[in-house]
C-alpha cells in the first residue's frame, strides 16, 4: 500500500456503493453529504439509505454499474462481490475502497472533523479504526474555537501580502507572525495591529540584509 492524502471537490463526481447495509449507509451518507452523485446498488437497503439523495438500485450489483464511476465502494460482505468490484476497479483505474478488506482497496476513508473552513483528518490505514477515532477526536479538541475566523482573516491578508512583499520568503515569515499573533489574541487583528506586524516583517527582513 502506498497511500497519500488529498482533498478532492467531490459535487457531483459519480460514484457507486455495493451494499445496503449500515456501513454502506455510513459511506453513502458521508459522500452524498459533499455533493457525490450516489448510486446505490443492493438486493436490500435499510431504512438510513433510503432517507439519502441517492440513487437506489434493489438488486445484486454488477460490473456495468461501475461504468463511469469516480470511486467504488463495496460494502457487500460478499467475497464473489468484492473480488469482482476489485478487479474490476484494479483493471479500469477507478478508486476502491473495500469495506471487507482494507488491503485489498486502493482508497481509504479517512475519520474527519470538521469546524467552518477547519478539516482534521487521519487514517491508520485501515489497521484500527478505534485508534483512528481517537486520533482525530485529540486533535480536533485542539483546535481554537475561534479558528474559522482566524482563517478567514489570513485569507483575507493573502493580496496584501503580495503588495507588500515581492518575496514568497517574507510573506511567508509575515504570514507566521500574523498567525502567531492571531493565536495569542484568540481572534483577527485590527488594522494597526496588522500593520506592526508588517512593519515587525520589514524590519527583520532589513536584519537579514544587513549581515
Amino acid at each position: 500500500m502506498s497511500y497519500y492524502p488529498i482533498l478532492l471537490d467531490w459535487q457531483g463526481v459519480p460514484c457507486l456503493i455495493a451494499g445496503g447495509g449500515a456501513v454502506a449507509a455510513r459511506k453513502a451518507k458521508l459522500l452524498s453529504d459533499q455533493g457525490a452523485d450516489v448510486t446505490v446498488v443492493a438486493p436490500m437497503v435499510c431504512k438510513e439509505i433510503r432517507d439519502l439523495p441517492v440513487r437506489i438500485l434493489e438488486r445484486c450489483v454488477t460490473a456495468e454499474d461501475a461504468a463511469g464511476k469516480r470511486l467504488v465502494v463495496d460494502a457487500t460482505g460478499s467475497a464473489e462481490a468484492e473480488a469482482m468490484l476489485s478487479a474490476l476497479c484494479r483493471r479500469e483505474k477507478i478508486p476502491f475502497n473495500s469495506a471487507c478488506r482494507v488491503d485489498d482497496g486502493t482508497a481509504v476513508f479517512p475519520a474527519v472533523h470538521q469546524t467552518g473552513r477547519t478539516m482534521v483528518a487521519v487514517s491508520t490505514l485501515g489497521a484500527s479504526p478505534a485508534a483512528c477515532a481517537y486520533l482525530r477526536d485529540e486533535l480536533a479538541a485542539r483546535v481554537p474555537e475561534e479558528m474559522d475566523a482566524i482563517l478567514c482573516a489570513m485569507g483575507e491578508l493573502r493580496p496584501l501580502s503580495r503588495e507588500w512583499f515581492s518575496l514568497q520568503a517574507d510573506r511567508k515569515r509575515f504570514f507566521r507572525k500574523c498567525l502567531s499573533a492571531m493565536l495569542r489574541k484568540g481572534g483577527p487583528l485590527t488594522d494597526p495591529e496588522i500593520e506592526a506586524v508588517r512593519m515587525e516583517t520589514e524590519d527583520t527582513k532589513k536584519e537579514e540584509n544587513d549581515r
